[in-house]
């Protein structure tokens, strides 16, 4: 397994990360969050929840494809207890993690001299030109209800700086006060840049998937449209994009109501289109979704995305591989469990658990190396502590797996509303040549005024 290693990484990326990683060393982990650059009350309005400043949250990395020792990671900071944070920071490096530049992107929040309260659910890719682009959530709100928006900034320096925001739609009052727009995913090939997104009926629960789409290179965008809608009450969570063999496959949750109850049924499914996002294939099932949930030892929950956000990624050879956290191999606990498609999302392998553990596993990444080997992270939760890890497989089936980083204490991480433990609804992770890097939320043990912070790993 030593040639998976980082150094054989070719060419620019090889001697960047060569002062960190090399043969026979374990994947390095570095802090890469920095404090929050926003005063308290930069929001100027009353508070309303527990802020916790320094607590940073929900990181997102993109590798730049022509040159895999350019990377940028985004995360939120200064977590509110209700929803969103201060603002976003963005983080670039053009030397594979040695040194890295921060910036705030402008008037995605008031904290960043725009006029929406706060920020979350970022997410950030890389054209082959370099170009960087990132999504927001914005918003004027404390619950998912009220005035908010999709802004996307772009950067031609690589992430040193951003410009001003392109609102891709702004819904949530007036004749759309009943409409909730969530999870935004932002993905692009070159020229062609997609939003994608759940857009939530609040009245019943209707959740189709939208898509707002440019083909000049984040210029000018198209109107916001519906391009597949599953009918009353029904809907999705988490779109996921990745494009191959010509083809650009969406990865969501489906959700419905099961008649007669109050619950309802979930599974993973996919949507291809052949012609950029104008029409779309039928739905693919790829795998009932049953899941329990991640719960520290004392009993209260860990808010992990469970049930709404899986993540996909392309390989080298056309493949695509899906990963979720779910409970069909864990039984009472939940696990890691990936699927593989060949065809760009119209047939999908039987479901494989990613190892096994009897402890609990959640939040998972996927990413595939030049090789064609699979990375997954996730994190682990047992009477320990919680740790952080990957899982690395050849072949999709056998997987090695080592710890990252940890043990650390879960019940230190900021509170949301309903009681639970966050660091995020998802982590980042890419591939860099031959090489995976991450990146993840840990707590940082009695620092109330610095609950989390944002690392990265480099390696394999």
């Amino acid at each position: 397994m030593k040639k998976h290693l980082v150094t054989a990484v070719a060419g620019v990326l090889a001697m960047a990360l060569a002062p960190v990683a090399h043969a026979g060393a374990a994947p390095t982990v570095t802090k890469i969050s920095a404090p929050s650059p926003f005063p308290a009350g930069c929001d100027h309005k009353d508070p309303v929840g527990t802020n916790y400043p320094n607590a940073e949250v929900q990181p997102d990395i993109a590798v730049d494809p022509r040159n895999p020792a350019h990377m940028v990671s985004a995360w939120q900071t200064d977590r509110w207890s209700g929803v969103g944070g201060h603002g976003l920071i963005t983080a670039a490096t053009f030397d594979g993690g040695r040194t890295w530049t921060y910036a705030t992107p402008p008037a995605v929040s008031t904290c960043a001299g725009g006029s929406f309260d706060r920020a979350t659910d970022t997410q950030v890719t890389i054209a082959p030109n370099g170009m960087v682009f990132l999504v927001s959530l914005s918003m004027n709100t404390t619950t998912p209800h009220g005035d908010h928006a999709f802004l996307v900034v772009k950067s031609g320096d690589g992430g040193r700086s951003w410009g001003a925001p392109a609102t891709i739609t702004r819904e949530g009052t007036g004749d759309t006060d009943n409409i909730w727009n969530d999870l935004p995913v932002i993905y692009t090939t070159g020229r062609d840049v997609y939003v994608a997104w759940d857009r939530i009926d609040l009245n019943d629960g209707t959740g189709p998937i939208y898509l707002a789409h440019s083909s000049d290179g984040g210029a000018t965008w198209g109107a916001p449209r519906k391009v597949v809608d599953f009918g009353q009450g029904k809907g999705v969570s988490g779109v996921r994009l990745a494009a191959v063999q010509g083809k650009l496959t969406a990865f969501f949750n489906y959700y419905e109501p099961i008649p007669g109850t109050s619950d309802y049924a979930f599974s993973w499914q996919s949507i291809t289109s052949a012609d950029r996002g104008e029409t779309w294939s039928a739905p693919t099932v790829i795998a009932p979704g049953p899941a329990v949930g991640t719960k520290e030892p004392g009993g209260k929950n860990v808010r992990d995305g469970h049930q709404a956000i899986g993540q996909l990624a392309a390989g080298p050879n056309g493949e695509l591989r899906a990963v979720w956290q779910g409970s069909q191999f864990g039984g009472d606990h939940d696990g890691v469990i990936m699927a593989t498609s060949t065809d760009a999302g119209a047939h999908w392998s039987t479901p494989v658990p990613v190892g096994s553990s009897p402890a609990q596993r959640f939040m998972p990444a996927v990413a595939v190396n030049s090789d064609g080997l699979v990375g997954v992270t996730y994190y682990q939760l047992d009477s320990t502590g919680t740790t952080y890890w990957l899982a690395t497989s050849a072949d999709g089936t056998s997987w090695r797996t080592s710890k990252l980083d940890g043990p650390f204490d879960i019940t230190s991480a900021p509170v949301v509303t309903n009681g639970s433990y966050y660091i995020g609804d998802y982590h980042g992770m890419a591939a860099a040549g031959a090489c995976f890097v991450s990146v993840f939320a840990r707590t940082n043990t009695a620092q109330p005024d610095n609950r989390t912070d944002i690392f990265i790993t480099l390696g394999s």
